[in-house]
């Protein structure tokens, strides 16, 4: 290659703007030049990934963040089933030849709208608790405590 060329390769890696496969692509070389000549001149090592780790890092933690909220809406749809078991309920149906509309104000719902809350309710404290655990798994509560700290700033 000649020195026009490699000059203008590394003046990219330098500037740190594009990743290998774009500076490849913009001087018409294998991506694996550009990895060679960052190292040969000790502009990386091999090629600087510290980007790439950095996105996956942020994106690590905001899936950590976004399953906590999920858990923690888990868990409060979980209890407004249990309270729903012990509030009025409206029974209604509609039907008959004039497809009309009936309804009737009961003190607590009938068992079969029990057990399909108590079996949601069920689901919903199951599934928050999987997500606990993968997210304790392996690290202590006071490590995790530590990150929402950090990352709520509270």
């Amino acid at each position: 290659m000649d020195d026009t060329k490699r000059q203008a390769i590394l003046n990219d890696i330098k500037a740190g703007q594009k990743s290998a496969r774009q500076i490849a692509r913009d001087h018409d070389v294998a991506t694996s030049t550009v990895s060679r000549l960052a190292k040969a001149t000790g502009e990386g090592d091999g090629w600087q990934r510290s980007q790439t780790k950095n996105a996956t890092e942020a994106a690590k933690a905001d899936n950590a963040a976004l399953r906590a909220a999920t858990s923690r809406r888990l868990l409060l749809k979980a209890n407004e089933f249990l309270d729903q078991m012990d509030q009025e309920h409206t029974a209604f149906n509609f039907g008959g030849k004039d497809n009309t509309f009936n309804s009737k104000v009961l003190p607590k719902p009938p068992v079969s709208d029990l057990r399909n809350l108590m079996t949601a309710a069920a689901v919903a404290i199951d599934k928050h608790l999987v997500i606990e655990k993968h997210d304790n798994s392996g690290e202590s509560h006071a490590a995790v405590d530590a990150w929402l700290t950090e990352m709520t700033g509270l």
